[in-house]
């Protein structure tokens, strides 16, 4: 088990922080608009687009 360790170890750490990395990217990113990131882009661009609208109205 040494001699295993040894060998393989810091190919294990490195798969261990990769697979780390992917399970945070996944929780922000996620795969539907309720993730933190998405969420926050919707709101951007939903933000944006009420902006340009109220900007675009004609005067009376």
């Amino acid at each position: 088990m040494q001699d295993i360790l040894k060998e393989y170890g810091p190919a294990l750490i490195t798969v261990v922080a990769i697979l780390a990395l992917i399970g945070v990217i996944t929780v922000l990113i996620g795969h539907d608009g309720s993730s933190v990131v998405g969420t926050a882009f919707k709101n951007l661009i939903s933000g944006f687009f009420e902006s340009a609208q109220k900007a675009t109205k004609p005067l009376p």
